[in-house]
């Protein structure tokens, strides 16, 4: 039962962070599923997590990196950003122009993070999209905390440069 709700819980959040890392989403979820699997088959002999998020995203990363070639760390992709909630008594033609709106600024963004260098890619992701402590990413990419820190701040940097190119493209 308890293991069941974990699933049911992470799933979602684990299959997100493996399809940043790898482009091929049946091997991601095949991924996913083996992990599950295998904690089931290890369960008597786990010892207790302090965090079972960090814990499945730690052991997640470290199976994908196993099957991983070192080439394909740089080609990844991120999980669609959650779509907002979409007021009820709006016309058809209005949420279609926002849907549009919103699938193109998605794109956008997806656009800058692929130009992200992989660690700052990575690093932003766990900490923002996995809500994951600095000291967690530090622990889990195998740095120190402040390099952490500093790959989420050079990333916000550059995130920052590419918004405002935009705005100023977009001025008449």
């Amino acid at each position: 039962m308890a293991f069941e709700l974990i699933y049911h819980r992470y799933f979602k959040a684990l299959y997100a962070y493996g399809r940043s890392l790898l482009t091929d989403e049946e091997l991601v979820s095949d991924v996913v599923q083996d992990l599950f699997l295998e904690i089931w088959r290890q369960r008597l002999v786990l010892s207790p997590a302090r965090s079972v998020r960090y814990y499945l995203l730690g052991s997640l990363r470290r199976r994908i990196q196993r099957i991983q070639k070192p080439i394909d760390l740089h080609r990844r992709t991120l999980a669609s950003v959650p779509e907002s909630a979409l007021p009820t008594q709006e016309s058809p033609e209005l949420l279609f122009t926002q849907a549009e709106a919103e699938s193109l600024q998605s794109q956008q963004i997806k656009h800058w993070l692929y130009q992200l260098p992989p660690r700052q890619h990575e690093a932003l992701e766990l900490h923002f999209y996995h809500d994951l402590s600095y000291r967690e990413v530090a622990a889990l990419l195998d740095i120190k905390e402040q390099t952490a820190r500093n790959l989420v701040q050079k990333a916000l940097t550059i995130l920052r440069r590419f918004s405002i190119l935009l705005i100023i493209m977009l001025l008449p």
